[in-house]
C-alpha cells in the first residue's frame, strides 16, 4: 500500500514540474505598416464566439492588419488535452479584447521537448524442497510504457474588417504588390 501512495505522490509532483501554467492565449503583439490593408482571395473559415477563424486562406474583403497572437500551451497528456480543447476560445478572446473580427492561422507547429515513461515489474519464486531435492519455480512480467511531451507553437494574425466604400481605395491583394509605372514627363 505505500508502494501505491508512493506512485500517486510521484506522479502529482511529475505533473506539476512538467505542466506549465494554465494557457491562455499569448501576448497580443501590435504591427504598423503600409501593407496593413490587404483583401484576400477567400479560404476555409469557421466562427468561434464571434470571431472568424481562417484556417486556409484570407478574408474575401478589405481588411486591416492589427496584430498577431503567438500562443504557446502543453499539448500532451490529460491536461494538455484540456488546454488545446479551449485554444481558439481564448484566441477570439484575445482578438476581441485587441479590437479584432477575424483571425487568420499563420503558423501551427508541435514542438517535442522530451518523453515521459514509466516501468512496471511484478515477479516470485517458490521454492520448495524434499529431502535432498529442491525445485524453484519462478515468473516475472515487465510493463512498459513511453510517451511524447508536446508542446504547440501557433500564431495567428489578427485583422479588422473595412467598409466596402473602403476597399476599393485603400486595398492591396495579399498574394500581389501593386505595379508602380512611372510615367515619362511630356515634352
Amino acid at each position: 500500500m505505500k508502494v501505491v501512495h508512493f506512485l500517486a505522490a510521484a506522479a502529482v509532483v511529475l505533473v506539476t514540474a512538467v505542466t506549465p501554467r494554465l494557457s491562455t492565449a499569448g501576448d497580443f503583439i501590435a504591427y504598423e505598416g503600409k501593407d496593413a490593408v490587404q483583401e484576400g482571395a477567400g479560404g476555409a473559415k469557421k466562427t468561434i464566439d464571434g470571431i472568424d477563424f481562417w484556417t486556409d486562406g484570407a478574408p474575401p474583403r478589405t481588411f486591416k492588419l492589427i496584430g498577431y497572437i503567438q500562443d504557446t500551451r502543453r499539448k500532451s497528456g490529460l491536461f494538455g488535452m484540456a488546454r488545446m480543447a479551449g485554444l481558439e476560445g481564448s484566441i477570439a478572446k484575445t482578438a476581441k479584447k485587441n479590437g479584432g473580427d477575424a483571425v487568420i492561422l499563420v503558423d501551427a507547429t508541435t514542438e517535442t521537448i522530451g518523453t515521459f515513461g514509466q516501468s512496471n515489474q511484478t515477479g516470485s519464486a517458490n521454492i520448495s524442497a524434499y529431502g535432498n531435492t529442491a525445485h524453484v519455480q519462478n515468473s516475472g512480467r515487465v510493463q512498459t510504457s513511453t510517451a511524447a511531451v508536446n508542446d504547440q507553437h501557433s500564431r495567428y494574425a489578427v485583422v479588422k474588417y473595412l467598409p466596402e466604400e473602403q476597399s476599393e481605395i485603400l486595398a492591396t491583394p495579399v498574394l500581389q504588390q501593386p505595379n508602380v509605372v512611372q510615367n515619362e514627363p511630356a515634352q
